[in-house]
């Protein structure tokens, strides 16, 4: 089988989108209930603050079953919000977030030893957070984020297969690798587009709105409109290479 273009990721991202287009209240307010219960995580004695890292599997899981269902002309059920908490996929899914922990570890370790505990002070409130404080670190950020960033997209299938293939979290991550190294054109492209809607959807605000408080809104309805097409473009990338999954099926007690 022949490796995919570049322009494979640009067909993904417009599936996304077409996706997204069929019911994005549905798929809105699914992502904010993820929202919710990832701040609600945060009052979670010693594991409030990591525990919506670990959790983020399993509401990665519940949008791509809501693309999913909208695929097959089914509504966006808020019930699906809880298909990554049941077994056999809930251990996997947690082990791929203590991965994507360790990912986070090392992109912020990197950050630190390259601008030598310059964003930790910040952080910890002994350096002001301005433009001169952040200099320093903004090389450092870049190339953490790129780590992590590299990290997830190796990974990003590993999610869908362990809930919909019901596979051992090894052997996803295996498959999801893999997969990603063929195609790596691919994914790439679809990265890129993404980040260049994120790049022009930001930069109109900044240009049109004189409103420094409607502007910053503008900007972060747009990034969570663009987080919501990065699972569509996700789900439409699964379904090219492992087929449509089933839809939602009815509700099974948690175990």
């Amino acid at each position: 089988m022949n490796r995919l273009p570049m322009r494979a990721g640009f067909i993904w991202v417009k599936q996304g989108w077409q996706l997204f287009r069929k019911q994005p209240g549905g798929l809105m307010s699914l992502f904010f209930c993820c929202m919710f219960l990832s701040m609600f995580t945060l009052f979670v004695p010693l594991l409030g603050s990591i525990a919506p890292t670990l959790m983020a599997p399993m509401f990665t899981l519940a949008i791509l079953q809501a693309c999913s269902d909208i695929d097959q002309g089914q509504r966006a059920q808020p019930r699906v919000l809880f298909n990554g908490f049941r077994q056999p996929a809930r251990h996997p899914l947690l082990g791929l977030g203590l991965l994507y922990l360790l990912l986070v570890t090392l992109a912020l370790g990197i950050v630190s030893l390259l601008d030598d505990g310059n964003l930790l002070r910040i952080a910890s409130g002994e350096l002001p957070m301005d433009d001169k404080a952040l200099a320093p670190s903004r090389g450092p950020l870049f190339i953490g984020s790129l780590i992590y960033m590299l990290g997830w997209l190796l990974t990003c299938l590993s999610a869908p297969l362990i809930g919909w293939q019901q596979m051992p979290l090894a052997k996803a991550l295996f498959f999801s690798v893999v997969t990603v190294m063929r195609d790596f054109r691919a994914f790439f492209g679809a990265a890129l587009l993404l980040f260049m809607l994120f790049q022009v959807g930001t930069a109109l605000p900044v240009l049109l709105l004189s409103s420094p408080q409607l502007m910053l809104t503008v900007i972060f309805a747009i990034f969570l409109v663009l987080v919501v097409l990065m699972h569509c473009t996700l789900y439409a990338c699964y379904r090219h290479y492992f087929g449509t999954p089933a839809a939602t099926t009815p509700s099974v007690p948690l175990r």
